[in-house]
């Protein structure tokens, strides 16, 4: 029951994002220039969902679009080239449409990394204003080295956006009360042990995120693209030659 829940639910998100690329986003290019929100923003309910719920959750849209279109050309015609043709167009366009949905989680999983690799590189910032016990220079550097690989943007929450260095107390209550994003059950306090242990689980939390946001870019990548272009040009060259 859980697992149908779950399964539900990011079939309802990918095709509210499907939605929104076909329609919304289109209209927001041609019509209205959007002005840029500070903080990354994604839906944690969505990205703490068991990775194997994407891959069914896009599959079955996937695999819907295509069923369905094969059904509907062979109500119209029963021409055998023509429904060859529908199979292969049909078939490039759900492993498209497949890649698409799964663009969902990658987005949200995106702005998760850059959220929490911003906070942790400002939790370095800030501790160098604070204390000289910990080698938290070569902390800072470890965590800019996550942005630049990662090619992520500096990008903190909207709440932390105007907070300095060496504003303190903003940043462990904002820490304290966003945790259990990291699954995090200690708290954090302004002793220096308390955000080094904060800090090496928060890193170890954010990589498990990046190995699975790499999987399920590698499977975008896989199933869309020239992949799926093929199979659609395949089909309009049967359907021409029908």
């Amino acid at each position: 029951m859980q697992k149908a829940r779950g399964v539900a639910f990011i079939m309802k998100e990918m095709v509210k994002h499907l939605v929104n690329l076909v329609f919304v986003h289109t209209l927001i290019i041609f019509l209205v220039r959007k002005k840029s929100k500070a903080g990354a923003e994604y839906n944690i309910k969505l990205i703490g969902q068991p990775t194997n719920y994407f891959k069914i959750s896009a599959a079955a849209i996937g695999i819907s679009f295509w069923v369905i279109s094969i059904l509907i050309v062979f109500v119209f015609t029963q021409n055998v080239m023509i429904l060859i043709a529908a199979v292969f167009i049909s078939l490039g366009t759900g492993r498209q449409i497949f890649a698409s949905a799964l663009d969902v989680v990658t987005t949200n999983l995106n702005a998760f990394l850059t959220s929490w690799a911003s906070i942790l590189l400002l939790l370095a910032k800030n501790r160098l204003m604070v204390t000289t016990t910990t080698d938290w220079r070569s902390i800072e550097s470890r965590v800019e080295l996550i942005l630049i690989s990662r090619r992520l943007e500096y990008n903190l929450p909207a709440k932390l956006d105007v907070v300095k260095s060496e504003s303190q107390q903003i940043l462990l209550e904002y820490l304290d009360e966003h945790k259990w994003e990291l699954e995090y059950q200690q708290a954090i306090t302004n002793e220096d042990s308390s955000c080094l242990a904060f800090f090496h689980y928060a890193t170890k939390q954010l990589r498990e995120k990046m190995r699975i946001y790499d999987d399920l870019e590698e499977l975008q990548e896989r199933s869309g693209g020239v992949n799926a272009v093929i199979l659609m040009a395949l089909g309009v060259l049967i359907w021409l030659i029908s």
